[in-house]
C-alpha cells in the first residue's frame, strides 16, 4: 500500500502521461469523449488507461481527470535536448581526463506543506474571480453545490466549469484535483473544507452593509 506522499507523486506521474497522450490528436479526442462518464461507459478510453487505473482506489478520478486533459488541448511535452558539439569544433583541443562519476544526492524527502500549497479547485475557482471577471458570489455558489454533490454527480458536472475556466485561460492543477478527487469518497467533508477554506483565503472579504 502507498504511502500518502507516493500517492501524491503517481498523481503528478499519471497527469504527466497524460499530456504526452494529447500530443496525438485521435488519442486526445478518444480521451475527451469520456468527460463525465463513469468508468464502465469509457471503453475507448480503456486502451490508454486500464494498465495504469484497474487496481487503482477511486479509478474514476482518472477517467475524469483525463478527460478534462484532453478536454483542455495538446500541451507541449518535448523537452529541449542539448544541441551536439559538430565534430570540427573539437579537432585539435586537448582531450580532457575523464572524470569519475559522481554519487547522486538523495531526492529530497516530499515536503506535505509544499503540495498543499499548489491550488486545489478552490483556489482554482478564486483565481478566476480575481483575474478572468467571474462573479464572486456567484462562484461561491457553485463552490458549495460542487462541494454538496455525490461523486457521481460531482464527475459529471465539473466539465461545465472547467471549460469555462479554461476559455479563461485559467488552468486547474490536474494533479491536485486528481488526489482531491481520489480521496472524496472517503474523506467528502475534508476535502469540501480545504476547497471552501482556498476559495476564502484567496478572495477579498465581503462589504459589510
Amino acid at each position: 500500500m502507498s504511502t500518502a506522499a507516493e500517492h501524491r507523486a503517481s498523481c503528478d506521474a499519471f497527469v504527466a502521461h497524460i499530456h504526452l497522450l494529447c500530443a496525438e490528436p485521435g488519442v486526445r479526442v478518444r480521451l475527451s469523449r469520456g468527460r463525465g462518464r463513469p468508468v464502465e461507459e469509457c471503453a475507448p478510453m480503456d486502451r490508454y488507461l486500464a494498465r495504469r487505473t484497474a487496481h487503482r482506489q477511486g479509478r474514476r478520478a482518472y477517467y475524469t481527470v483525463a478527460s478534462l486533459i484532453a478536454m483542455a488541448g495538446p500541451q507541449s511535452t518535448r523537452a529541449s535536448a542539448p544541441t551536439p558539439t559538430p565534430a570540427s569544433s573539437t579537432r585539435g583541443r586537448p582531450r580532457r581526463p575523464a572524470r569519475r562519476p559522481v554519487e547522486p544526492a538523495p531526492p529530497p524527502k516530499p515536503d506535505p506543506a509544499a503540495w498543499y500549497a499548489r491550488p486545489n479547485l478552490g483556489a482554482t475557482l478564486a483565481t478566476a474571480v480575481r483575474r478572468a471577471g467571474h462573479q464572486a458570489e456567484r462562484t461561491e455558489s457553485l463552490l458549495h453545490v460542487l462541494t454538496r454533490l455525490s461523486d457521481d454527480q460531482l464527475h459529471r458536472r465539473l466539465p461545465a466549469p472547467v471549460t469555462r475556466l479554461l476559455q479563461d485561460g485559467i488552468t486547474p492543477d490536474w494533479a491536485v484535483l486528481l488526489n482531491d478527487l481520489v480521496q472524496r469518497p472517503y474523506h467528502r467533508d475534508k476535502v469540501g473544507l480545504r476547497w471552501r477554506d482556498a476559495f476564502y483565503l484567496a478572495t477579498p472579504e465581503p462589504r459589510r452593509t
